[in-house]
């Protein structure tokens, strides 16, 4: 049976969150409406994907919509989030011991990537729907993942980082961040057997959707979803850095043509 879920601690954690923000936004001259929209977008996200029916569903019906629940906690609203935040109110957090460690581009590439990996194994994906509390603890990584892997691309959160990376290189950072969640998708989608004896063993929500077909259909959501959400943040820094390469050539041209009416 399809039912909205009811968790108290999911709606006190995302109180906890918005109360946190604003607290940060009040102390922070350069916070704007803008970042509060952004924020708030992250955690509507986080609400869709955990106290709405896609959660009764991933948790007893299909794997396809847990790897869509996955996408929307590790890929979309961490970026929104980060988004939320202004220089000002990321100097106030980076004070926060082992925060800007972890989010240095390396370690965010390690820790995203093995929380990615290593939540998708089969013995502890399994677990992690038999045992509640280890699910909540799955969900909460994911989040952490992709806030350390988004916040050395984004702009007022890299700036803070002891390697500020170039467009070029945060380019090739996006590029290898995909590579963790494409061998955990091609692993799906090739795959001839079920992965996780969980989803072999429910109800068939739909009957023609076998296990076997949930799964690919669960590794194509994390390849291309994942992907998109990535493909957004490259093309984002790529028109701001070829927007910033013309503007600098047109200020290197123009005294260069005053000079030649002046002559």
């Amino acid at each position: 049976m399809i039912t909205w879920p009811l968790d108290p601690t999911v709606y006190a954690g995302l109180v906890a969150l918005f109360l946190g923000h604003a607290w940060l936004a009040r102390r922070a001259p350069d916070a704007e409406r803008k970042h509060t929209l952004y924020f708030g977008l992250g955690l509507l996200v986080l609400w869709v994907a955990l106290e709405t029916p896609m959660d009764t569903i991933s948790d007893y019906y299909l794997d396809s919509v847990h790897m869509l629940q996955h996408v929307l906690l590790g890929f979309v609203a961490p970026p929104l989030m980060l988004l939320g935040l202004s220089p000002d109110m990321v100097g106030r957090l980076v004070r926060v011991p082992g925060l800007r460690a972890v989010t240095e581009p390396v370690p965010a590439q390690l820790i995203a990537g093995s929380i990615m990996i290593g939540w998708h194994l089969p013995f502890l994906y399994d677990a992690t729907l038999i045992s509640p509390s280890l699910h909540v603890v799955e969900h909460l990584m994911f989040i952490a993942g992709g806030v350390v892997m988004y916040w050395p691309m984004l702009e007022a959160t890299s700036a803070v980082a002891h390697w500020r990376m170039s467009p070029g290189a945060k380019l090739v950072y996006m590029l290898v961040a995909t590579l963790p969640q494409d061998g955990v998708a091609l692993a799906l989608l090739f795959s001839r057997v079920p992965f996780y004896d969980f989803y072999a063993r429910v109800p068939r929500l739909i009957g023609s959707l076998t296990p076997l077909i949930d799964q690919t259909l669960a590794g194509a959501v994390l390849m291309i979803l994942g992907k998109a959400t990535l493909a957004v943040a490259a093309a984002a820094v790529f028109f701001r850095w070829f927007g910033g390469e013309h503007r600098a050539d047109q200020d290197r041209l123009s005294p260069k043509a005053e000079s030649s009416i002046r002559g």
